[in-house]
């Protein structure tokens, strides 16, 4: 186990993308923080006796235990409230609350399940159920009038922060599957694009070719643990 510390810590995986969520916000606010990997095929005996049970992120900082990511990132937004990364108004700080919630509910866990998915009589219908929720946020998008830029203002928020490691895990997608944003849904590939350029998100994203490697060895996992029988929950909802 880790010896304490006086920074904020992260408990992560390269290949989770709630983690890669909380280490954009932290790296926004300007806070120095360590992080400390996690094998998720192997997880240590000390991690799953923390709060989170095994389960990444988790963040320990002023004397507490916090998970999953969005309670850390409302944690984070009001204990280094600068800068703001959600919204002045009260309707648009519910409306990103209900944008992160959809997003964990609809296109996150669909994107988990095509890319983690190595049984090909399922892959028709992963693929169908992935790009419906890439559709849905394009008239989500269209509907709040999206030209470009991040979602709610002229700096990433906590909705980006929340969309983006799933566009830069998109990378598994391409790699595995050939799958990338079709290029009808434009405003889902300027929001892609424009998070993708921004410096926390890049300063936060795991090296590629490592990413793919360690996607490569948990298919391996699943794919053992499918010819055996065996059920492996890979996404919310499984």
């Amino acid at each position: 186990m880790p010896s304490p510390s006086d920074r904020p810590r992260v408990y992560r995986a390269i290949t989770c993308n709630f983690c890669h969520r909380v280490e954009i916000a932290l790296h926004a606010k300007g806070v120095a923080f360590e992080s400390v990997d996690i094998d998720l095929v192997k997880r240590p005996g000390w991690f799953r006796a923390m709060a989170s049970k095994g389960s990444t992120p988790l963040l320990e900082v002023d004397g507490l235990e916090l998970h999953p990511s969005n309670v850390i990132n409302e944690y984070v937004e009001e204990r280094w409230p600068e800068p703001p990364m959600l919204p002045k108004g009260l309707a648009e700080r519910a409306a990103a609350r209900e944008w992160i919630e959809w997003w964990n509910e609809t296109p996150c866990p669909a994107y988990e399940r095509r890319l983690m998915n190595v049984r090909p009589e399922r892959d028709a219908a992963l693929t169908e159920t992935l790009l419906a929720g890439l559709g849905e946020m394009e008239e989500r998008l269209a509907a709040r009038g999206y030209a470009g830029g991040y979602w709610g203002g002229d700096a990433i928020g906590l909705v980006d922060a929340t969309a983006a490691p799933m566009f830069v895990r998109f990378a598994g997608l391409r790699h595995f599957h050939g799958i990338d944003v079709p290029e009808e849904l434009g405003r889902v590939r300027q929001w892609r694009d424009a998070l993708l350029a921004d410096p926390h998100v890049r300063a936060t994203s795991p090296d590629e070719g490592a990413l793919l490697a360690e996607y490569a060895r948990y298919r391996e996992v699943l794919t053992q643990a499918a010819k055996a029988g065996v059920h492996v929950r890979v996404a919310r909802g499984d």
